[in-house]
């Protein structure tokens, strides 16, 4: 079995999907792109990226020809793979959203052709991937023989210039031989390494464990934050110390809370996938909780010195350095409180134009300088991106929490330790 063909359509050009379809770009593969948005659809066509780690020069030589919306589905008809890179958000109740794939699916099954590879990217529930695609595959087809099935999941790492895409390991699965085959044989030409494992539902609970690792690590550097400040010791300091060990040791750092789609929801997916079982989750369910108190936690000990004259300046409002994406960013929880209680305050972002909070648009300043930061009683640094000029905000501004733990002053006397 060799690939003949190698026209690919990359499905949802969001925070994983445009990434991925400008990385296949580069490796000379006919790409096109559908995103059931017109505006992001319409921006790409004039070389404007949304999202932090695109450039707008990476979008140039993308054919604008195969960037389609709900209006093109036919185009489907002319690709060998499909890789679907669409949200699965919780809803209210606390499962898993399924709802985009499976509308995706719904409104492009028609489309389908034979020897097609279709490729879920999409962080699901184990067992899903074939839940949602095989009963509908096989109604006109047979998977593994005249259609191919696969999950990858994704592993972007939005602003960290450190490890590429394409550099970091990608784990592969197939629903057979002959479908692993497809994906191996197009995911080996586009990232360094692969690595296969033995079913699908291995690849999707990989992907769900890798951040319930991370959830309850972060949990464990918070809750330390706080028992460190008890104590009068920068947390900082405390974990570089003992990342100095050779072995056994992984740093995690703490901050203000914990945001974007990842490590917050993630373990909610395998929360949720236990519950079916009648297994309970006490460690992720406690990660979880220690995660979002935290934010109150800082809240609560940096309002002491403030009154509702204190003008107060947020830097950062990103869910994490050097990104634009603001989903779940526990900086949002700090504006939102601060504009519910009638403080002054702003917000500086050069990642960030504009939040909404409550419906109404709150917008970044334009610029940050000596002459601005002076205007303001309190500066809170929630996300440090690497672009900020810190010594300048150190000596021109009252810093009184800063997410790195080196910033920081004396204000009445106490230090936070973050």
């Amino acid at each position: 079995m060799k690939i003949k063909y190698k026209k690919i359509c990359v499905v949802g050009l969001g925070y994983v999907g445009l990434p991925l379809l400008t990385l296949i770009q580069k490796k000379k593969f006919t790409v096109f792109g559908y995103d059931n948005d017109e505006k992001k659809i319409s921006k790409l066509k004039k070389n404007i990226s949304y999202i932090s780690d695109v450039k707008n020069k990476e979008l140039r030589k993308i054919n604008k020809k195969n960037l389609f919306s709900k209006n093109r589905l036919k185009e489907i008809t002319k690709v060998d793979y499909i890789i679907i890179c669409l949200p699965t958000p919780l809803n209210l109740s606390g499962s898993p959203d399924l709802s985009f794939i499976r509308s995706f699916l719904d409104d492009t099954f028609k489309f389908f052709k034979k020897n097609q590879t279709i490729i879920l990217e999409s962080t699901v529930p184990p067992g899903a991937t074939e839940k949602i695609f095989l009963k509908k595959l096989n109604t006109q087809f047979t998977v593994g023989k005249d259609i191919y099935l696969c999950f990858s999941p994704e592993r972007i790492n939005p602003g960290n210039s450190k490890y590429k895409l394409e550099n970091i390991t990608k784990v592969i699965s197939g629903y057979s031989e002959k479908c692993l085959l497809s994906i191996k044989q197009l995911y080996e030409k586009i990232f360094k390494n692969v690595h296969v494992t033995q079913d699908i539902k291995t690849a999707e609970l990989a992907k769900i464990y890798e951040n319930t690792y991370r959830s309850v690590n972060i949990s464990l550097a918070n809750e330390m934050k706080i028992i460190s400040e008890k104590l009068g010791i920068n947390i900082h300091n405390v974990i570089n110390a003992s990342a100095t060990k050779e072995f056994g040791f992984v740093p995690f750092y703490p901050g203000p809370g914990f945001g974007g789609h990842c490590i917050p929801v993630d373990p909610l997916f395998l929360k949720w996938a236990a519950k079916q079982l009648n297994v309970n989750t006490e460690f992720i369910s406690l990660a979880n909780t220690i995660n979002y108190k935290v934010s109150k936690w800082i809240l609560q000990k940096i309002n002491k010195n403030f009154d509702l004259k204190s003008k107060i300046l947020i830097i950062g409002i990103s869910y994490k350095k050097n990104v634009n994406d603001i989903r779940l960013s526990p900086a949002l929880i700090f504006l939102k409180y601060y504009i519910k209680n009638k403080y002054k305050v702003n917000y500086f972002d050069p990642y960030v134009s504009d939040v909404k909070i409550d419906r109404k648009k709150i917008y970044s300043l334009k610029n940050l300088n000596k002459k601005i930061l002076k205007k303001y009683d309190k500066v809170l640094i929630l996300s440090d991106h690497d672009c900020l000029d810190y010594s300048m905000i150190q000596k021109n501004s009252k810093i009184i929490y800063d997410t790195k733990g080196v910033y920081i002053k004396k204000i009445n006397n106490n230090v936070i330790f973050c």
